[in-house]
């Protein structure tokens, strides 16, 4: 079965490294979007239980897109059980009683739908894809899929067998190595330490037993929630609440403590160094440092300066230097954040670092200012390119409701970023990114072949 993993932001390679807007941004000129979306295009229900559905509208589409939303993500798990909730959800969705796998495998083939998963630091979702006129059948599939999973010995066995191959692959990548080292270095004893996938180190923690009592602790009223984007009509819209209330208004509200998220500490405690078989001569290098939370003031005004400086990276240091094949700044974590500069396929070793503080020194408050306006529209382009498709639209929804409480908060944020100034963007680029070339105020992870290790000036 294709597993889609939702992702809300672009990723750089295969590393959990995602864009400050988005999506990365290119140095191309970027016209202004024409907005069709709406936020009279929301409407929002509530089952019984509390349980609250959003539906937003995509008219003129035969595509209906769920995800049913589980708070909590990986940060309400303990560090040594990291992965669990991902095999749980892989599990889950290999049937039911009613809808064996094999049963699942042809409705798939038959009716072009998928069922799909993915597991985020705080806050996970499972979904379904269809076609309008399939979305009864494929709403009943799946929700008995999510009730009554069969949580069979031989599955969970032949799912073991294949995380564990895909855990040593992941591990002996450079890529998959450096995203490692970047959870466990830049999260170390923060509730985001806990991994997304199964490690070595929470491999032998995982059984049957803990994925069934995890299930049950996930069909919780108060952690779940619901978003459904679709070309809906009124009537619709009701008869598929009713189909909710069914399935899910009688799921009671057990006790939950909602993870405290406290702001990820950093502190200058030595860059790492990984040796890497597979790299052989190139490297794959990421820097984290401090950088504002998604709601605070500072953050469009920081995101517009990480575009500024990607285009100063993309010239002095791919460009003039020669010495990556790309580079470019992002961010890392979910609620909190940190910043990263992340360098993919390193060629010149010796010469990456001071091509990196050239590109910091030819920062240009006046170059800053003249082209604001080109910045501030890649930056609403990158917000609404994902709304081009119904899965990218529900990805948006989600995480304005997660991360804002208010599902058209990105709609909303257009008017936040048309409202900053040059100099709110010249004064986050001073706080935030001017101290890594001042002040060497950066950590640095370095994956590469061993005999280039003491190459990099880091």
């Amino acid at each position: 079965m294709k597993k889609n993993k939702l992702k809300i932001l672009a990723l750089l390679s295969s590393l959990t490294i995602f864009s400050t807007v988005l999506l990365s941004c290119a140095s191309t000129k970027v016209d202004t979007p024409v907005l069709v979306e709406s936020v009279d295009d929301f409407t929002t229900k509530t089952l019984s239980n509390g349980i609250t559905v959003t539906f937003k509208q995509n008219r003129g589409s035969k595509i209906i897109v769920l995800r049913m939303i589980i708070e909590g993500g990986t940060s309400a798990l303990d560090e040594t059980l990291g992965g669990l909730e991902d095999i749980t959800f892989d599990l889950l969705l290999r049937g039911s009683e009613s809808y064996p796998y094999e049963k699942i495998k042809q409705l798939e083939y038959e009716k072009s739908f998928s069922l799909s998963s993915s597991v985020g630091k705080d806050y996970s979702a499972l979904g379904f894809t269809c076609i309008q006129r399939d979305m009864s059948e494929v709403f009943e599939l799946f929700s008995d899929c999510v009730l009554n999973p069969r949580f069979l010995e031989a599955d969970f066995n032949q799912l073991m067998t294949e995380n564990s191959a895909a855990m040593k692959e992941r591990s002996s990548s450079p890529n998959g190595a450096l995203s490692l080292a970047l959870t466990k270095t830049a999260f170390q004893g923060h509730p985001y330490a806990t991994t997304t996938k199964i490690t070595e180190e929470t491999y032998k923690n995982i059984n049957l037993d803990l994925i069934r009592s995890h299930h049950k602790s996930l069909l919780n009223a108060l952690r779940l929630k619901f978003v459904i984007v679709g070309n809906f009509s009124q009537a619709l819209q009701n008869d598929f609440v009713s189909k909710l209330e069914i399935a899910f208004g009688n799921l009671s509200k057990k006790q939950y403590s909602e993870p405290k998220i406290p702001k990820i500490p950093f502190s200058l405690n030595g860059n790492v160094k990984i040796a890497n078989e597979q790299a052989g001569n190139t490297g794959y290098v990421a820097g984290f440092f401090p950088c504002p939370s998604r709601s605070d003031a500072d953050y469009i005004p920081f995101a517009i300066a990480t575009m500024y400086l990607d285009d100063l990276f993309f010239s002095n240091v791919r460009e003039k230097a020669g010495a990556v094949y790309s580079i470019n700044t992002g961010v890392i974590g979910g609620k909190e954040l940190l910043g990263v500069i992340s360098a993919y396929k390193v060629s010149d070793q010796k010469n990456l670092k001071n091509a990196i503080m050239q590109a910091f020194a030819a920062y240009s408050d006046s170059e800053l200012e003249k082209d604001i306006d080109q910045y501030k529209n890649k930056y609403i382009s990158a917000l609404f390119s994902p709304s081009q498709t119904a899965s990218g639209s529900a990805s948006n929804v989600v995480s304005s409701l997660e991360f804002f409480g208010d599902a058209r908060a990105y709609l909303k944020r257009v008017e936040a970023v048309q409202n900053t100034t040059s100099k709110q963007v010249q004064d986050a680029f001073k706080k935030y990114l001017e101290p890594i070339a001042k002040e060497n105020y950066i950590r640095w992870i370095v994956v590469d072949g061993d005999r280039n290790l003491d190459d990099y000036g880091f």
